[in-house]
């Protein structure tokens, strides 16, 4: 596993030859985890203000609806950091894949544009989203307590961000569980798995 993590990050420019399942495999549970632990790094602080507004509302005797109005307003600030870091880690994360995916498209003996199309799908989805954000916030800042349909609808447009950036996703399980092809074939000889 270990092996072939080091083995795709020492490739990352590398679009020629072949990669086995298993190597590109070991290195997306990598990705994965990576981003996940990331992620959650990135969120800490979003969740650890809006945490201490209710915790503090809590001690003041607050009600619900004041309690759901000082937590919206703390969550507003640091949202937009928030969000332009957690778009950056997923391009950053994609940008990674797309050799592997390349050589791993190539095992199986398909053409390496094939990961154009998932990578510019996750660029479409993330600027759907950036131009979505400032009205995600705004929402969020400007909600009534109880009455959340301001934030769904300013969620709206990102359900087609969402289905975009999965597309490129199912693109990348789809041609990455392809069976390799055996011995050589027009893009190198057949990988020793990792």
């Amino acid at each position: 596993m270990f092996a072939a993590i080091k083995y795709n990050l020492a490739n990352l420019t590398n679009f020629s030859g072949r990669d086995a399942r298993p190597t590109f495999w070991y290195y997306v549970l990598f990705l994965v985890i990576a981003q996940y632990a990331l992620g959650l790094l990135i969120s800490l602080p979003l969740m650890g203000g809006m945490m201490q507004g209710v915790v503090e509302g809590v001690k003041e005797g607050m009600s619900e609806a004041e309690l759901q109005a000082r937590m919206l307003a703390r969550m507003s600030g640091p949202m937009r950091s928030a969000m332009i870091a957690s778009m950056g880690l997923y391009l950053v994360s994609s940008a990674l894949l797309v050799a592997s995916f390349v050589r791993r498209l190539h095992d199986s003996g398909r053409p390496g544009w094939i990961a154009a199309i998932a990578f510019l799908c996750v660029l479409g989805a993330q600027a759907a989203s950036m131009a979505n954000m400032d009205r995600m916030v705004d929402a969020i800042s400007t909600s009534a307590p109880g009455s959340p349909e301001a934030i769904l609808a300013a969620q709206g447009p990102l359900i087609y961000a969402t289905m975009l950036s999965w597309v490129g996703m199912l693109i990348v399980i789809g041609f990455g569980v392809w069976p390799s092809t055996d011995g050589p074939n027009r893009y190198g000889e057949e990988p020793v798995p990792d």
